[in-house]
């Protein structure tokens, strides 16, 4: 298969596995801290991914790359998470998963400005597609609170922090495996939450641990969502330009509107679907290669020229 079509199926399969979260979270946070939950799912994903790591390669970090590791654990785990769960709490769950979800926007300068990848009108246009489509998916403000501007300010830094991480991950992907990236960025990110999680802790935490619903959700969490998930999307952006991987971003709200469709019995409405249509289409612009005729015309206008003028 080539690199585009397993990039893509990795992306793809990361964007399911947290809208799968979603589902899984909107349960779970309603009885636990949000911080300590964030933690354990560090914690199992730091065990299961150092235990992969130790049994096959054991690749090594070179002390210079250790800063960039570091930065990663830092705003792709850290930042990008925790700004979502305070902005959406001072906001609202809509303006929280709109603005989250605009992060490939922000990719697509990164990656001109920090890795030079190539600005193209094709790019633009799928993510505005995609992002009208989002409108569509997430739906219009109701009610009274119209969502607090700090809350929107700090869910702004979330879809910033993601984009860099995303932009980051291609300066080290082919230098290191995606499980060592993986395993290391967790660690990191589980050092940094450490202290957080100390502060919202509360006595009710450990007492829902018992229950096997829990253990099953926490599970799902720290293996699927955050182990396996972080994975497959470092390794899919490995496999592609930053700005082409990070659209399957836009696929998290819609599978994850799917999933509550499916297991909480929430409605989906007609601008769901219409939305989920224009993530779609946009997506798939960006993949559509020129038209053979086009091409052809090209070769031949850039021969003429070059006869024309003597080459």
């Amino acid at each position: 298969m080539s690199k585009v079509l397993v990039g893509s199926i990795c992306l793809l399969s990361a964007a399911s596995m947290w809208g799968g979260m979603y589902v899984v979270s909107k349960y779970m946070l309603e009885y636990v801290s949000p911080f300590f939950l964030l933690w354990l799912r560090y914690l199992i994903a730091f065990f299961l991914l150092g235990f992969c790591w130790y049994f096959q390669k054991k690749q090594r970090i070179e002390r210079r790359d250790f800063p960039l590791m570091v930065w990663l654990g830092f705003i792709g785990y850290c930042v990008s998470n925790g700004s979502g769960f305070i902005g959406t709490h001072l906001s609202t769950a809509h303006m929280g998963a709109l603005i989250e979800s605009s992060s490939p926007a922000f990719t697509l300068l990164f990656a001109y400005f920090l890795i030079k990848e190539k600005l193209t009108w094709k790019k633009v246009i799928s993510v505005a597609m995609a992002t009208c489509g989002l409108f569509l998916v997430i739906g219009m403000e109701k009610g009274d609170r119209k969502g607090h501007l700090l809350g929107n300010l700090i869910l702004m830094l979330g879809a910033i922090s993601w984009a860099l991480y995303s932009v980051n991950i291609k300066k080290i992907g082919s230098k290191y495996s995606s499980l060592t990236i993986t395993t290391f960025t967790t660690g990191t990110a589980l050092l940094f939450m450490t202290p957080v999680m100390l502060l919202d802790l509360r006595t009710q935490d450990f007492i829902i641990l018992k229950e096997l619903p829990f253990l099953m959700g926490i599970l799902y969490l720290g293996v699927i969502a955050t182990a396996a998930a972080f994975f497959l999307w470092n390794k899919g952006m490995e496999l592609m330009e930053a700005g082409i991987g990070s659209m399957f971003y836009f696929f998290v709200p819609v599978i994850g509107g799917v999933f509550g469709w499916l297991f909480l019995g929430e409605v989906i409405s007609s601008s769901f679907l219409a939305g989920g249509l224009f993530i779609f289409i946009g997506s798939l612009i960006i993949f559509l290669k020129k038209p053979q005729f086009l091409t052809k015309n090209n070769i031949a206008i850039e021969l003429k020229a070059g006869k024309v003028s003597g080459k």
